[in-house]
């Protein structure tokens, strides 16, 4: 048996080297392209070009990796690429460890440059006064429908869409403490809460509870409070020091989050595309029905419509959609066209490559576990 696993750790150690020399080769063709888009004015991140590439590669994967695997490691790669043509820096709703920054890091890698903020307004005025390249927020919950701010956000700020991704949502009662029942007091962001209703009123009815701008501020805040506990993910549960007393506690399984990275400008066609558009209808019997038909007559599938109110003007409404294919393509350019002629307002948000809302990310934990056994937490 000894010959056999020394044989097999030397093939190994071979297929490294191997992977070595492929992986440098692979930054040097990079570094030229980093010079190639600088002299020619060219924008140094093309996020459609990334997830094309990771496509591409799971298509063709034969196993026995994984797809969350792949991503993972194809995610670091292309953030070391990036890193030697420039630092990336990405604003989310912070503190640390929100699930924004775990999205953020999923798009992104560890490579990237990360700046929390302290609310939406100020994640989408990091990138208009260009202090980062792109800005990563929640859009919508499949249980709770759309984030009623960053909806509102997206139709007053000049923003595009450059990509999305769907996090898997998995909340976590943790605590300085060791059971549940000594809690007196829980942190929670409201919609952890509402996801989270059912297990708090049959296991925590008494506690008083604190709302929160975040997970990670509720985690924050259990940890300076002796007898505080928290519904928050174990990434901030980790950072923060506190006990995981309790694993996925939401309500319903299936709990994710989708997200927007956004930038100032509008993607090329990848062939695999999925368009949000923002429009306004006039106050007339029909009219929403008139606005809808151009996609219809055009062959254009929606996958999503959702109403908000007009914060600009009362009593009006707007409304988000998603469709299928990229703004530029015959089909959605035609329907896009005549929508615009039927309506009082319309804002093409961005054509991006579309994901899976059935394969979210599901964040890797295994190592969280692990530093927090031995640490004592």
């Amino acid at each position: 048996m000894e010959g056999d696993l020394k044989a097999l750790r030397e093939a190994i150690d071979q297929v490294d080297i191997h992977l070595l020399r492929l992986f440098n080769k692979r930054m040097e063709l990079a570094q030229e392209v980093g010079r190639l888009k600088a002299s020619n004015g060219l924008e140094p991140f093309v996020p459609g070009r990334e997830e094309l590439i990771l496509q591409r590669l799971l298509a063709a994967n034969p196993g026995p990796i994984s797809e969350a695997s792949l991503r993972a490691i194809y995610r670091e790669i292309f953030a070391a690429s990036r890193l030697l043509q420039y630092v990336l820096q990405v604003s989310y709703l912070g503190p640390e460890w929100t699930y924004s920054h775990l999205a953020a890091l999923s798009l992104f890698g560890h490579s990237a440059q990360y700046i929390p903020c302290p609310t939406l307004e100020d994640v989408f005025d990091a990138l208009l006064k260009r202090k980062v390249h792109v800005a990563v927020v929640p859009i919508e919950n499949s249980l709770q429908g759309g984030v009623g701010r960053t909806m509102d956000l997206l139709h007053e700020r000049d923003v595009r869409v450059l990509s999305e991704c769907y996090v898997e949502i998995a909340h976590c009662l943790c605590s300085q403490l060791e059971s549940a029942q000594a809690i007196k007091h829980l942190y929670a962001h409201p919609q952890a809460m509402e996801q989270c209703r059912r297990w708090v009123f049959e296991n925590l009815h008494d506690v008083e509870w604190t709302e929160c701008t975040s997970t990670a501020q509720a985690a924050q805040l259990a940890g300076k409070d002796p007898v505080g506990g928290a519904i928050c993910n174990l990434y901030a549960a980790h950072h923060y020091g506190l006990r995981v007393l309790e694993e996925r506690i939401e309500d319903h399984v299936g709990n994710t989050t989708r997200f927007f990275a956004l930038a100032n400008r509008l993607n090329p066609k990848t062939g695999n595309d999925k368009t949000s558009v923002l429009f306004a209808v006039s106050d007339e019997p029909g009219s929403l029905h008139s606005a809808l038909e151009a996609f219809a007559r055009s062959g254009v599938n929606m996958t999503r419509i959702e109403s908000r109110p007009n914060r600009l003007f009362p009593w009006q409404y707007l409304f988000y959609a998603d469709i299928e294919g990229h703004h530029e393509d015959d089909k959605v350019r035609e329907a896009l066209q005549e929508l615009k002629g039927g309506v009082t307002f319309l804002k093409i948000l961005g054509s991006y490559v579309k994901n899976d809302p059935k394969h979210p990310i599901r964040l890797e934990k295994e190592r969280i576990r692990q530093t927090s056994s031995s640490s004592g937490h």
